[in-house]
């Protein structure tokens, strides 16, 4: 029985061209890659891709989880209230200002926190700008009740993203790839005016 050339204990299975000796199946596994140069040619690194996917096929076959559209239209609206004081502070922040704003918070989520580079142009107030949109989103709790004075749940990155994510189209929509103007913004100001005009009319006058 020939013996791996690494480890020594396991019965040797493969060959390996980069090292020309045999080797056992895991220390190939563990090598491979790592600490030997594989030549494109390898049998067995053309198999790893076939293992790698294999496994993202199985994964995007796994259901996803429904996520509550109430949930996310409530983080959305909050992200927008946060864009709408942004705009009304500056009258230079434009629609694409709002949209690399939205674009860096949502990267930052999905690396998890660590430092990154917004590709792209970025305006000079961008990185402040996403920074206070990433503030909102940590801050914000979903409330069972807007009577009840309670800690609300906090929003999962997955509910982040997909609010992100949602927000993101809907301004490539609505602005029809004309980001320089404030077509979003014009009309998320609208739309909060007219929010506010009916949230007043519905209120009861106790006397």
């Amino acid at each position: 029985m020939v013996l791996c050339s690494h480890c020594r204990r396991r019965k040797a299975k493969r060959h390996c061209p980069a090292l020309r000796q045999e080797l056992c199946q895991l220390c190939c596994g563990e090598l491979r890659q790592k600490k030997i140069n594989c030549p494109a040619a390898c049998p067995y690194l053309k198999h790893e891709a076939y293992q790698e996917e294999r496994q993202l096929v199985k994964e995007r076959a796994q259901p996803k989880p429904v996520l509550n559209e109430e949930r996310l239209f409530r983080l959305i609206g909050q992200v927008e209230t946060a864009l709408y004081r942004l705009a009304q502070e500056n009258r230079a922040f434009s629609d694409q200002d709002a949209l690399e704003s939205l674009e860096y918070a949502r990267q930052k989520i999905a690396a998890g926190g660590p430092k990154i580079i917004v590709p792209g142009k970025t305006a000079p107030f961008s990185s402040s700008s996403g920074e206070i949109i990433l503030k909102v989103i940590d801050k914000a709790r979903f409330e069972q009740s807007l009577l009840l004075q309670v800690s609300g749940e906090a929003y999962s990155q997955e509910e982040k993203l997909a609010s992100l994510e949602g927000l993101i189209r809907f301004i490539h929509k609505i602005t029809a790839g004309n980001l320089s103007n404030r077509v979003y913004l014009n009309e998320l100001s609208q739309r909060l005016a007219q929010a506010q005009k009916e949230q007043r009319a519905q209120k009861i006058i106790l006397p």
